[in-house]
């Protein structure tokens, strides 16, 4: 009898990641020597933006931009990422959504870390006007070598919805439970998936949310990269009956690392 995968969506999700995190590239190449400069950097800087525009039987555009911010200090770390996503098919507005994510990551050994963050995110289609979140945990750095980085981080948060008018405000307790995985294929091409789930402690099996990102970045010359996105949003409670569970969003854009 031929064997069945299950069909929980989550396994259908996670399972690549893990497969992922599980690689090991071979190690019989010697490492590229960093100079000095790189080793002792503590900060890194990157700018992503990207442009659709179509016009003809129809006319649209789509503008998304993003800024990533790190800096380490004797084994404290602060990840700020802000990111913006907006689109127009002609008089209509068909996307409108951005988040503010900041890590703060103490480091206690090679491999444990105490985790908290700040994340505050809108989206108009949505009807959310503002949602808060704010928790503390730990963080487990599973492979991290010049390679292959993989963590899995689970923290405890507390979120607070402002949602659109008349709609009363909601508060909730959610667990947050996240894996990502970032692959060095070359020098010049880099992979990266992430897999959020994030259900409410009050309502466990009804009352989540999935994210998954997925990102191939390819280098065409020092400093700039061409990165594919993929984001997927599943909302499982959404706000109103009028809001789809699923949404999906591929990106094309250029990046600049510092």
């Amino acid at each position: 009898m031929r064997s069945r995968l299950p069909r929980n969506p989550l396994f259908r999700v996670i399972l690549p990641l893990i497969l992922l995190s599980g690689l090991q590239l071979p190690a019989d190449e010697p490492a590229a020597t960093q100079t000095p400069e790189a080793e002792t950097r503590p900060w890194n800087l990157s700018l992503n933006g990207g442009l659709t525009i179509h016009s003809g039987n129809t006319r649209s555009h789509l503008l998304h931009g993003e800024i990533n911010f790190d800096i380490r200090l004797d084994g404290f770390t602060l990840d700020s990422d802000l990111e913006n996503l907006y689109g127009r098919s002609g008089s209509e507005v068909i996307q409108q959504k951005g988040r503010w994510a900041n890590a703060f990551i103490r480091s206690l050994n090679k491999r444990l870390n105490l985790f908290g963050q700040v994340l505050l995110e809108y989206d108009s289609i949505a009807g959310i006007t503002l949602r808060t979140t704010t928790g503390l945990g730990v963080r487990i750095d599973v492979h991290d070598n010049e390679t292959l980085k993989t963590t899995l981080s689970t923290s405890l948060n507390g979120e607070f919805l402002n949602q659109r008018q008349p709609a009363p405000n909601q508060q909730s307790l959610r667990l947050h439970l996240s894996l990502a995985s970032e692959l060095t294929l070359s020098q010049t091409s880099r992979v990266e998936a992430r897999v959020l789930y994030t259900p409410d402690l009050g309502d466990f099996c009804h009352d989540y949310r999935l994210e998954v990102d997925a990102a191939l970045s390819l280098l065409m010359k020092k400093p700039v990269w061409i990165t594919l996105k993929l984001q997927d949003r599943f909302n499982n409670f959404p706000l109103s009956a009028e809001i789809k569970k699923n949404d999906l969003t591929l990106i094309t854009a250029v990046e600049i690392r510092f």
